[in-house]
């Protein structure tokens, strides 16, 4: 009787196991395919829901991509990039480092429209847990190439449809640098048509040229009406092309900028808050083919300049405020916004003013007798 050593049959075992286990997964994958591509998707998106509100966060940019109303199931924030040229933008998405292109050096080394955190998976540094009436998680990313670094806390109230985010920008650089960072909130349609409403507090603004001269904020607008060609533009409506980009600036004096879309005929409401110091600026971006609206971005931060970083830094100030954000090395920075939905009538008329006090947040219409929408946010 030949004796086989027991390391052989081991080995001899062990190698029929894995060719058999290779089979196997090879018959699961084909198999549960779709389960497999549905997990990792899983594992990309993060959920917080309450009784009639959910938010939802894609980790692959960062971006918040759905935010509605259980009971009135349309996502104002649906809207995504079809250009594949670009970074994956979508709905809610951030603008950091910089808000606009790279200069031609720039984009040869890698970096992309509006920076690299869209680009970016950012991670997760607490689940959703439920404390004190608020959902709350914690998520990061950062940027390779930028040597910043962006911690981001999400608050959504258990009662009323309102989040509140926290963000901190860390230099890892050790050197101190300009920056931009802009919310780019981008809405579509069945939310976004030629009816939905706009409204905000700004002072005045200009058309944005986005062709690197030094006087664009020269033909002064002011919110709501415009000239062009002669003719009045209603910023509160998305009927025109035209202007494509316009910026606005609010009064440095006043503690909170804000900023409203409404759809009567849909009900519904989509709104910001946040403190201009934080946010001095906000732009409108707008997008239409075949005179039908097919995105538009109310777009709060730190500038109005969508131009590359040189660019901006060269004009420094439009209307006596920055255009950029200055970060020294080591030092960490904290910006906020409050966002929210409500229901309205169809015969909502806007808005008109929107207060912060008392733990309060009080929407006014746009109206003789206006019918106040107030949450408590404490």
């Amino acid at each position: 009787m030949i004796k086989i050593p027991f390391c052989l049959i081991i080995v001899t075992l062990s190698f029929c196991f894995s060719c058999q286990q290779k089979k196997s997964v090879s018959k699961s994958d084909q198999v549960l395919n779709g389960s497999i591509q549905k997990d990792t998707v899983a594992k990309t998106i993060v959920k917080l829901e309450t009784n009639n509100v959910v938010l939802m966060v894609n980790l692959k940019g960062g971006a918040f991509f759905d935010f509605h109303l259980k009971d009135i199931p349309i996502n104002p924030i649906n809207w995504r990039m079809k250009d594949t040229l670009n970074p994956p933008f979508m709905g809610h998405f951030l603008c950091f480092d910089r808000w606009g292109p790279p200069t031609p050096s720039e984009e040869a080394n890698g970096f992309h429209h509006h920076g690299e955190a869209s680009t970016e998976v950012w991670r997760m540094l607490a689940e959703p847990v439920t404390q004190k009436g608020k959902i709350s998680c914690l998520m990061m990313c950062s940027l390779p190439m930028g040597g910043l670094q962006l911690t981001r806390k999400i608050e959504l109230s258990e009662k009323d449809p309102v989040y509140f985010v926290t963000e901190e920008i860390k230099n890892l650089n050790k050197y101190g640098r300009i920056f931009n960072i802009v919310q780019h909130v981008s809405i579509a349609p069945p939310f976004l048509d030629t009816t939905t409403l706009f409204d905000n507090n700004t002072v005045k603004g200009f058309e944005g040229k986005e062709d690197a001269s030094m006087n664009q904020e020269e033909i002064v607008l002011k919110w709501p009406v415009g000239i062009h060609d002669g003719e009045k533009v209603s910023f509160r409506q998305f009927r025109n092309k035209w202007p494509r980009v316009s910026s606005f600036v609010y009064n440095q004096d006043d503690k909170y900028g804000w900023v409203t879309a409404c759809n009567s005929k849909k009900n519904i409401m989509l709104g910001y808050i946040w403190e201009i110091a934080d946010y001095p600026w906000i732009n409108f971006w707008r997008l239409m083919q075949n005179g039908i609206p097919e995105a538009y971005g109310m777009e709060f931060g730190t500038t109005g300049l969508h131009e590359t970083l040189p660019v901006v830094a060269k004009k420094g100030k439009i209307f006596g405020q920055n255009i950029y954000d200055f970060i020294d090395a080591d030092e960490v920075i904290s910006k906020s916004f409050t966002a929210f939905l409500a229901k309205i009538p169809e015969d909502y008329k806007g808005v008109d003013k929107i207060e912060m006090k008392d733990s309060l947040l009080i929407i006014k219409e746009k109206a003789l007798i206006p019918r106040n929408i107030v949450y408590k946010l404490n």
